[in-house]
């Protein structure tokens, strides 16, 4: 089976517009952002049919069967003590590396923003700048960072839902499709008043562009993407983002997420 014989959706995607001010991107705060986007009606394939195809070396990302223990996503300790040992093995085993480092995890929720939690982000992005996830890395390793970050790293993101994933899936572009010369910075802070030292990446539309998404993702389901790497040859920064499925039930839940940041490392400097 091609690409071509494969079911897709069309749907108004948000890039950035080159032409405004880069303007502010508020993580916790959505609705007050001034980050400048135009919408493009994109094309989008469900790579559902096709998932063993794609590979971290070869598109940037990969869908792969992964359980979890954890019962509740929203509890911070449970997440702590349980996930994070299982992400660092999965990592590990998807990409070869010797280390990994969860250095930030997040639920989302379709409906979080009014009660203060974090929404699905709808706009095509790669999250950092590598300048970024070293700050992110740092903060979390101490002093031992400066000897892992010697040597070779990836940043790997892994997406999951905490339920079914009936609706608003996660899209990601081949990162093969696109370039770092594609991306517009944008500041990121927390919220109003709240800055924070972190540069994101935000996509301007190519045609050339190829996005993907794999419907009804399950529970036991992760989709990894590289978004970071200090090796130039492999593929990355994987751009996603939320989307609304048209073909989604009327009665779909509304979308639960889970998503972690790890840091793969190869090796410490020799």
């Amino acid at each position: 089976m091609t690409t071509q014989d494969l079911a897709s959706v069309t749907v108004p995607l948000q890039y950035a517009d080159p032409a405004r001010p880069s303007g502010i991107f508020y993580a916790g705060q959505h609705a007050a952002s001034t980050a400048s986007f135009r919408s493009v009606d994109t094309a989008i394939t469900n790579a559902r049919p096709i998932s063993a195809e794609f590979s971290l070396d070869l598109h940037g990302f990969a869908l792969v069967k992964h359980r979890t223990s954890v019962q509740d996503f929203t509890d911070a300790e449970e997440v702590d003590q349980v996930y994070k040992a299982e992400l660092e093995d999965l990592v590990k085993a998807a990409t070869g590396a010797v280390k990994v480092v969860v250095f930030h995890t997040m639920a989302r929720f379709e409906d979080g923003e009014v009660r203060g939690e974090r929404p699905p982000a709808r706009a095509a992005h790669a999250d950092y700048d590598g300048a970024s996830f070293e700050v992110w890395i740092r903060r979390t390793m101490g002093a031992e960072a400066d000897e892992w970050l010697a040597g070779r790293w990836s940043e790997i993101n892994v997406w999951r839902g905490i339920r079914p994933v009936e609706r608003v899936p996660l899209a990601v572009a081949d990162a093969r499709t696109t370039g770092l010369d594609e991306y517009l910075p944008v500041p990121i802070h927390e919220r109003p008043g709240q800055p924070t030292p972190f540069i994101g990446l935000n996509l301007m539309h190519h045609p050339k562009q190829r996005w993907y998404y794999f419907a009804d993702m399950q529970p036991d389901e992760a989709l990894l993407f590289r978004l970071w790497d200090t090796d130039p040859s492999v593929p990355f920064p994987v751009a996603h983002s939320a989307i609304d499925d048209p073909t989604s039930r009327p009665d779909a839940a509304p979308r639960a997420s889970v998503e972690a940041r790890t840091v793969a490392f190869f090796g410490p400097n020799p």
